[in-house]
């Protein structure tokens, strides 16, 4: 993605508080996906001493570093939240959602519409986002499978919603019939829905959350496998790792900047910074890369 892509991104997601990234994972991809959540349902159906499969997967890092790592750190995906959020980007979530289907007369109408974590009812004018998340969808989005529902602009413009019309289709949706691959990138303050689900087979998302490393988060940094990236990313003095797992350095003097010139100003200053800093590891980074690209 060359720096006019990432700002017409930018740009769409601004207006319209999403934007579709076509073909960003391949069908090898999207089947490792399907493997990892069957692998985690086996796991959580055996511990649990259940028949039934789980709706969510999640600590997708840890329990699969070489699936997942490389998902979270795709530049498609990264470069933007970062474009969007700042640099000190951390990983909010991972999870891999799988709904079996449901009956014929529930096809074509919303699950519920809701804005996301740390949503607020806008005022008129775009804020920048607490949280981004991307949705991968791992089948063809047709009505059948049910696909994702938002309403352009709600990010910003007070868009309300009745109680008792959250799960009616709204005048203003848009309904996005992905391919397996795409994904869709949200800002957390859009209102959006899933569609029921009508097919045979499984509804089926990986979901990625990004937020700050000022913010809470959902996911487990305390394992073995995530805290061995830590250490690596230390080694190599690799700050954007470090503050996708929770270890931002510069935290103090960057999340208390004073904020009197614009953002992104700052924000390139930043990231110049961190590419200075690592630069004395190249050798170390490229050995590290190396080894991943041969077990990935």
């Amino acid at each position: 993605m060359n720096d006019s892509e990432l700002a017409d991104r930018v740009r769409v997601f601004r207006e319209d508080g999403y934007v579709v990234l076509p073909g960003v994972f391949d069908k090898d991809e999207v089947a490792a996906f399907r493997r990892l959540y069957d692998e985690g349902a086996d796991d959580w159906q055996f511990v649990h001493g259940r028949e039934d499969p789980p709706l969510i997967v999640g600590h997708l890092v840890e329990r699969s570093p070489r699936v997942a790592l490389g998902a979270v750190t795709r530049p498609a995906l990264l470069g933007l939240a970062e474009a969007v959020l700042g640099p000190a980007v951390q990983l909010d979530s991972t999870v891999l959602f799988s709904a079996d289907a449901e009956e014929p007369e529930a096809k074509g109408r919303p699950v519920h519409w809701h804005r996301d974590r740390f949503g607020y009812f806008p005022n008129g004018s775009y804020m920048k986002p607490l949280l981004v998340i991307c949705f991968a969808y791992l089948q063809e989005m047709t009505l059948e499978y049910g696909p994702l529902r938002v309403i352009p602009g709600s990010h910003r413009t007070p868009v309300s919603i009745p109680e008792d019309r959250l799960e009616e289709p709204h005048e203003d949706e848009v309904l996005l019939h992905t391919t397996p691959g795409d994904v869709v990138l949200i800002h957390h303050n859009l209102l959006h829905s899933g569609t029921h689900s009508v097919s045979q087979g499984r509804r089926q998302f990986l979901g990625i959350g990004y937020n700050t490393s000022a913010m809470r988060h959902d996911e487990s940094y305390a394992g073995p496998n995530v805290r061995a990236i830590v250490a690596t990313a230390r080694k190599t003095r690799d700050r954007r790792t470090l503050r996708l797992f929770g270890e931002d350095e510069m935290f103090d003097r960057r999340q208390n900047a004073g904020f009197t010139t614009p953002e992104a100003t700052a924000w390139e200053a930043w990231r110049s910074a961190d590419e200075e800093h690592a630069d004395a590891c190249t050798e170390a980074r490229a050995r590290v890369a190396q080894a991943r690209k041969r077990f990935s």
